[in-house]
């Protein structure tokens, strides 16, 4: 490294940083998306680090790069106080349809709902310039085929489960927000997040197929799914705040939400199948007509 001196001989004063540190909190840090997202802000150099999560992450997960901050979307203050200083929050942190969640209609909207508004709050109140926000692709569909959609089209007016329900209203809050008190939001909506990590798909899959019931295909089988792989997801949610903290209001993504997928659709139960296989299991084989299950279904929810 060179370093230049004055005329009088003394180290000349260093040329001040144009491109400083931005500074992120990712709520849910510790989860699926959270940790795939944090790991790349950390390798892209530009960004310190903040992780506001339920629960400390396992320590193979821990990074001595990484503040992190246990607390409860549900509580405003907390939310609050791990706002302070930042300039891009990414809201990854959800209730998911898992286990006995998927029954729990106050924990879903207390958490994706009330939880979201007070990030929104959060950001509102301690100057925060960007807000990106993870809702899903399962905002518009209501159990039809969806080919080649874009984003103009509306949210499901049935939606099939609550969880879909919540992430609508998140959505909402979210992109109704953009522009107070400068705050600019952008919402993304991953299909079918797969990928290192995993603590849903392939578990799932896979503890089904153990017991025999992953044998079963809905339907003919031939429909089709927008897998997403992780990591693009991630990039996905840089891109987004890269784009509103350097151009503000002004950025085209301001306001908006995308889809995000890898752009690959493939027969849905041929990639179950290919997991099942790959694990050792059979593949789905089995054909249920899909009125059944669909009404099978409606009577569990």
């Amino acid at each position: 490294m060179v370093q230049t001196r004055s005329s009088n001989g003394s180290p000349a004063p260093r040329a001040a940083n144009i491109n400083p540190m931005k500074t992120a909190l990712v709520t849910g840090g510790g989860g699926f998306l959270g940790h795939h997202l944090v790991q790349l802000l950390l390798e892209s150099g530009a960004y310190k680090v903040s992780v506001f999560d339920i629960r400390q992450p396992e320590p193979e997960k821990l990074d001595a790069r990484v503040k992190y901050i246990v607390g409860d979307l549900r509580r405003a203050d907390q939310v609050s106080a791990a706002c302070q200083g930042i300039d891009v929050v990414f809201h990854t942190a959800t209730a998911s349809p898992t286990g006995a969640n998927a029954y729990n209609k106050s924990l879903m909207e207390s958490v994706n709902v009330d939880g979201t508004r007070n990030v929104i709050n959060g950001c509102i109140g301690n100057g925060v310039r960007a807000l990106i926000y993870t809702s899903s692709a399962s905002v518009v569909f209501q159990g039809r085929d969806l080919v080649l959609v874009n984003e103009d089209t509306p949210y499901a007016s049935r939606p099939l489960d609550f969880y879909t329900v919540t992430k609508i209203k998140g959505e909402e809050l979210v992109l109704g927000a953009n522009g107070q008190n400068g705050l600019v939001v952008c919402s993304l909506r991953p299909s079918g997040i797969f990928g290192e990590h995993d603590p849903l798909l392939v578990p799932t899959t896979i503890a089904k197929a153990r017991v025999g019931k992953m044998k079963y295909i809905i339907g003919d089988g031939k429909n089709l799914m927008d897998w997403t792989y992780v990591g693009n997801v991630a990039e996905a949610h840089i891109a987004a705040a890269d784009l509103l903290l350097r151009q503000g209001k002004d950025a085209k993504a301001a306001g908006k939400a995308y889809f995000i997928t890898n752009d690959d659709p493939r027969p849905f139960w041929g990639f179950m199948g290919d997991i099942c296989e790959g694990l050792g299991y059979d593949r789905p084989r089995i054909h249920l007509p899909v009125a059944l299950v669909m009404f099978l279904a409606l009577i569990m929810q």
